[in-house]
């Protein structure tokens, strides 16, 4: 449904493009569009670099956490199968409980981090779009663009209307915690 929706909404944008362009010359020429490689402004975006280069630390860590897991499993398993033969089968019993304990426990620390990682990647990346649609329309407002794209529902774009440089200074110079609210 939702993609039926969409499709719809393009539908109209595209007549209405048409439209424009096609338009006799006095209502053409008030029309003015820009579009915006959000992709790219993300790559090139300072705060947008320092929160993947803090993610990427976290990721490491967490990395180096569950390897250390990982390692200690294996002493455990290994010490386990050496030991095996001389342990009584509650023994035998109680080790396999605490190996298979070790093996869960480690799956629910791995779920936990990359469910913390995530969330934190998608509160970075919220804010960060937030900020770009406000500069974007900020642009638009005093630039008097009639309407800006973004790559994502774009086939063809000239790279004339690109504004991504513009809005990537723009934000650049604009301090990130300045008017950031939802």
């Amino acid at each position: 449904m939702r993609v039926r929706m969409r499709g719809n909404r393009l539908w109209l944008l595209v007549p209405a493009l048409l439209l424009c362009v096609w338009a006799p010359n006095g209502v053409a020429e008030g029309i003015k569009i820009g579009f915006v490689d959000l992709d790219k402004a993300l790559r090139e975006l300072p705060e947008a670099q320092a929160g993947a280069a803090n993610l990427n630390r976290q990721i490491e860590a967490r990395q180096k956490e569950i390897e250390a897991k990982r390692q200690e499993i294996d002493i455990f398993q290994r010490n386990l199968e050496k030991d095996f033969p001389k342990l009584s089968n509650a023994q035998r019993q109680e080790k396999e409980a605490q190996l298979q304990a070790m093996v869960m426990n480690l799956q629910k620390y791995q779920r936990k981090a990359q469910d913390e990682i995530s969330v934190q990647r998608n509160e970075i990346l919220e804010k960060i779009q937030n900020r770009l649609v406000r500069v974007v329309s900020q642009i638009g407002q005093a630039g008097h663009y009639t309407l800006i794209l973004n790559d994502k529902s774009v086939l063809y774009v000239n790279g004339a209307i690109d504004l991504t440089q513009q809005v990537v200074a723009a934000m650049e110079k604009q301090p990130a915690g300045k008017g950031d609210r939802k």
